[in-house]
């Protein structure tokens, strides 16, 4: 029997679709450094960016070419990150990103060397792209109801 497994700091990142009703969750990532969640944002915020008009895309890229610093040392000094993404195209919808310092605790029945048996059942990426297509905003009627 093998001793206790030390905890691991890290990070978890999230991405949560937001609409009118619901915050669903569509994609997380943990890492292990600060570099890798950074790198995995701009892996999914690049594929978003096609949803979003050129107003709304020119803040997410200066945060691609020059947030990335800055967002770094935060992340590394325990600081909370957010990206709120709103495309007009899409009212009453955005798409969320958050990443924060966490500390990873072991699980027993954990392999190493693969992902656990419950990772197949979330969603990736893609699904925010397919999403934000498929999203229909409520209609004047509906909101009327409510």
């Amino acid at each position: 029997m093998t001793g206790p497994r030390p905890v691991q700091p890290g990070f978890w990142s999230e991405c949560l679709l937001i609409t009118p009703d619901t915050d669903t969750l569509v994609a997380s990532y943990d890492a292990h450094t600060a570099g890798e969640t950074l790198r995995w944002l701009r892996v999914v915020v690049r594929m978003l960016q096609s949803v979003l008009t050129d107003d709304e895309a020119e803040p997410v890229t200066f945060w691609l070419l020059f947030g990335q610093e800055r967002s770094h040392a935060d992340l590394e000094q325990g600081q909370p990150l957010e990206l709120t993404l709103r495309p007009s195209r899409r009212p009453g919808l955005a798409v969320r990103f958050t990443a924060r310092p966490v500390i990873f605790l072991p699980l027993l029945d954990r392999d190493v060397r693969q992902p656990p048996a419950c990772s197949q059942q979330w969603a990736q990426p893609m699904a925010v792209a397919t999403a934000l297509t498929q999203y229909a905003p409520p209609t004047r009627a509906a909101l009327d109801q409510r």
